[in-house]
């Protein structure tokens, strides 16, 4: 698994506000077209978001990060923030999924 990490830094709680949502809205469209297998937006206190952008295989990867350019520009440019990005490779990832209790119970 192939993972893009960015950190945007803005100003304050409510630019990290106005950040994670333009985010989310744009990326969120975009799942099935660049092949994601999981996307993640963490807003911190401080007015700092981190996007964690998942993908099987690396050539999605590139693809992505090659036609998202103009939206971190963009966010640079509005919001005078600082984005700062790397990639990575999942070394350990533990995520447990939600269960349905009645679901479960239906199946005894």
């Amino acid at each position: 698994m192939y993972t893009k990490i960015y950190q945007i830094a803005t100003a304050n709680l409510i630019n990290g506000k106005i950040a994670a949502s333009y985010v989310s809205e744009e990326l969120g469209g975009l799942i099935a077209h660049f092949n994601m297998t999981a996307l993640n937006v963490f807003l911190c206190r401080e007015g700092v978001l981190y996007v964690t952008v998942n993908f099987d295989e690396a050539s999605d990867m590139k693809a992505f990060q090659a036609a998202q350019v103009e939206l971190f520009e963009n966010l640079r440019k509005n919001l005078n923030c600082e984005t700062t990005h790397f990639q990575a490779i999942a070394v350990f990832r533990y995520e447990r999924e939600a269960v349905n209790m009645e679901m479960e119970e239906m199946r005894s």
